[in-house]
């Protein structure tokens, strides 16, 4: 890759930006520089990092996914639910079916009705939501399932298994979105859908299986979190929606489809963690640190939607 490539290249970029604000944490802030605390925050970093490779599946497509919150908090109560009369094998099982449904609906909505993706996505996660605060109660549901217990604080070689099935997920997610036809497919559709329809591109399966897979990977951080807290909630979810949007921005994938890279969204969800860690080290409220984070994501849409245009 020349520099040229490497200048312009915005997962690179990000990568650099992680290095800096790395480096200014360790210099302005105590603690940060110890092994314990790498290991703590890519291990809290992998659960934001799993959701956000699926919202960049429906990202790099023109799409968006709002219901994400939602189904993180689907997988978990439905998996703790389900375990505590048939097991943990069968409770994630059905825990991943179920995501995977929701993926399905959201893609029918946007492939038949012809749903925007925001109202879509949106309306079904205010759905889920809802049902799940009728079926529980509002009550948290507890559950220790050995493997997802192991998945979520366990490590191998000092790396925690968490971080492990994070990386594996984003080198499919790279082969997916960069090397197979379907993530072909996928750019064509952020660039232009009229001309991928026209070029013989098929939207139907492509929408369905990028939308199944970003549920598919909310249900699955869902259960990573099922596994460190040993609880569900209804709002165990809620910081990853916007987060996960945030990561692929901040990654350098466009908010409006056809550019960026996965590698590049791996380093936003590690920069967002290492910013969130930060600001709560500086002792800043967690109303400032949302501002901070939304004044951020603000400023980027702003930025991309000018280049667009302007392209």
């Amino acid at each position: 890759m020349s520099v040229a490539a490497l200048r312009d290249n915005r997962a690179v970029w990000a990568f650099g930006v992680l290095g800096v604000t790395w480096l200014a944490a360790i210099a302005f802030a105590n603690g940060f520089g110890t092994v314990s605390s790498v290991r703590y925050l890519v291990q809290t970093a992998s659960f934001l990092g799993i959701v956000a490779i699926g919202q960049t599946l429906v990202v790099m497509m023109s799409g968006i996914d709002l219901s994400v919150s939602a189904v993180v908090a689907l997988s978990a109560v439905v998996c703790a639910q389900v375990a505590s009369g048939s097991g943990g094998a069968a409770g994630i099982l059905v825990a991943l079916a179920a995501s995977v449904v929701v993926g399905l609906v959201n893609a029918a909505g946007l492939v038949w009705l012809r749903l925007p993706p925001m109202v879509m996505t949106l309306a079904t996660g205010t759905v889920i939501a809802g049902a799940l605060l009728i079926y529980t109660d509002g009550s948290p549901r507890s559950a220790r399932i050995p493997l997802l217990d192991t998945l979520a604080n366990g490590s191998v070689a000092g790396i925690p298994y968490a971080t492990v099935l994070w990386l594996a997920i984003a080198a499919a997610g790279v082969w997916l979105l960069h090397l197979s036809r379907l993530g072909r497919y996928a750019f064509a559709l952020g660039t232009s859908e009229p001309a991928s329809r026209a070029s013989g591109v098929p939207v139907p399966v492509t929408t369905l299986v990028m939308y199944a897979a970003c549920a598919l990977l909310a249900g699955v951080a869902g259960l990573v979190l099922l596994g460190f807290t040993g609880t569900s909630s209804l709002t165990m979810g809620s910081p990853y929606q916007l987060l996960s949007i945030a990561s692929v921005v901040l990654g350098g994938t466009s908010i409006l489809g056809g550019r960026g890279h996965l590698l590049g969204t791996v380093a936003g969800a590690l920069l967002l963690t290492l910013l969130t860690a930060l600001l709560a080290a500086w002792n800043l409220s967690e109303g400032l640190r949302q501002v901070t984070l939304g004044l951020l994501i603000i400023v980027l849409l702003l930025a991309y939607a000018r280049e667009r245009r302007t392209a």
